[in-house]
């Protein structure tokens, strides 16, 4: 069982990259195409904003196939473990909670500078851009 969770989680995440790179692929000839000067469309959408849309789907589908991946992954790895299960899968959960709490927090800090910048210079030069780009 172990080892078809590790192979199921590698091809997940093979899939999931894939998808993201795709996804990264066709926003970078979005870009370009608007450096030029054409509509910044691409993926076979009629306009810039459903090539967003597109897009942003594609990202949200691919990072949530690295997830899966990563995670029946990890699985794989606690069942296959010499140290057991039971040393394993309560190590494993710890070090997930911990990464998604300070992913919360991080998020939450970084929110609130960009809120503050935001504040202070309310128009940007580029006002389609992030504060931080």
């Amino acid at each position: 069982m172990a080892e078809v969770l590790l192979a199921s989680g590698v091809a997940l995440d093979l899939v999931g990259a894939g998808v993201l790179a795709h996804a990264h692929n066709a926003e970078s000839i979005v870009e370009l195409r608007e450096e030029v000067g054409q509509e910044g469309s691409a993926v076979g959408e009629p306009d810039a904003l459903s090539t967003h849309a597109q897009l942003l789907a594609e990202k949200r589908i691919g990072f949530l196939l690295l997830t899966l991946g990563l995670s029946v992954y990890l699985c794989g790895i606690v069942l296959k473990s010499p140290e057991g299960e039971a040393v394993m899968a309560p190590i494993a959960v710890g070090v997930v909670l911990a990464g998604l709490v300070a992913s919360v927090v991080f998020t939450r800090v970084a929110r609130s500078r960009i809120r503050e910048q935001a504040r202070r210079d309310p128009q940007p030069e580029h006002s389609d851009e992030l504060p931080e780009q």
